[in-house]
């Protein structure tokens, strides 16, 4: 997460007009998810598939007022992975759990843990909207 923010600062001092969604997928949303917390503004999206957690309880508490957005497969087995962070352990709360807030993505079509992104599937649509500014996706704008 660490080497990610660092990027993502250069990328921002780079482009700075640039906007930019971070997607992740089971770990890599945790990764996403912590390196938007020290990221530039220009970060305006995170997005989490099928994610284990995101390193805050909710998404309301992930820094500088970025959407957050997450699919969770009814099939995906990262529903069974306790919900819990104590003592500095564990993931915390999945962004897929309602109670997390983060704003719905469908999964219709989602098979299991890996097919968030598979051609067809609900939450590929969803999440190239998403990238491309939240256009036709639910309450993006």
């Amino acid at each position: 997460a660490d080497g990610l923010a660092a990027l993502l600062r250069e990328l921002a001092a780079r482009r700075p007009a640039a906007t930019i969604t971070l997607v992740g997928h089971s770990y890599g949303a945790l990764v996403v998810s912590l390196a938007a917390a020290d990221a530039p503004a220009q970060i305006t999206d995170v997005v989490s598939l099928g994610g284990v957690g995101a390193g805050v309880q909710r998404a309301d508490d992930l820094p500088g007022g970025r959407r957050f957005w997450a699919a969770e497969a009814p099939s995906d087995w990262v529903r069974r992975v306790p919900s819990v962070r104590l003592l500095g352990l564990g993931f915390g709360r999945r962004p897929g759990d309602p109670a997390f807030g983060a704003r719905p993505l469908p999964a219709g079509g989602v098979d299991g843990h890996d097919g968030y992104l598979v051609p067809g599937s609900a939450a590929l649509v969803a999440v190239a909207a998403v990238v491309l500014g939240g256009v036709g996706v639910g309450d993006a704008r």
